[in-house]
């Protein structure tokens, strides 16, 4: 029981460093404070982020990152379309 509660505390914070990295990176891009990220797909050679920002209008505007231990790279809509929903 305990390894299943280990493996979860460990996810949340693969996740949470993974989307932490990827506002970073998003910050010193494009210079402007992300409203916040969301883990689309969690792996353990990557991670793909959603990191949101206000840019005016409803739904707030959105880029895409791919985290790995390595690099941060930004990704098209074209490449994460499959995990994304509609907004609600």
């Amino acid at each position: 029981m305990f390894e299943r509660i280990k493996a979860w505390r460990q996810e949340r914070r693969d996740k949470g460093a993974a989307a932490g990295r990827a506002c970073q990176t998003f910050r010193a891009t494009r210079g402007i404070d992300p409203m916040g990220a969301h883990v689309l797909r969690h792996e353990p050679q990557q991670t793909i982020v959603r990191v949101m920002y206000y840019a005016g209008h409803i739904p707030p505007a959105r880029a895409w990152y791919a985290v790995s231990a390595d690099e941060v790279r930004e990704v098209s809509y074209d490449e994460v379309a499959h995990l994304e929903g509609p907004w609600r």
